[in-house]
């Protein structure tokens, strides 16, 4: 999604890495919002506060967080499946 949204393989890449403080500052502050949303997602969705979803409400619509919304889970849940699994990472 990063990659058809125009962000550089450089930026996927180094965000798949674990992004540095000097790269998340780099960001347009949409992204640095998902990025925060996603970290919380991966603790537990109930932990999202209003806060943190007024600042995605302020970048994004709520098409487009339905669209983040569902590719961190997806996300979190190929990681889980695969880690259970015991399955390599692919590059």
């Amino acid at each position: 999604m990063a990659r058809q949204k125009g962000a550089s393989a450089e930026l996927v890449e180094a965000i798949q890495d674990g992004p540095g403080p000097e790269l998340v500052e780099r960001l347009e502050p949409g992204w640095r919002v998902a990025l925060d949303y996603a970290d919380v997602i991966h603790r537990s969705g109930h932990d999202v506060t209003d806060e943190l979803y007024g600042r995605l409400r302020a970048a994004w619509d709520d098409g487009q967080i339905v669209e983040i919304t569902l590719v961190i889970g997806m996300t979190e849940y190929f990681n889980r499946f695969n880690d259970s699994l015991r399955v390599e990472p692919t590059r």
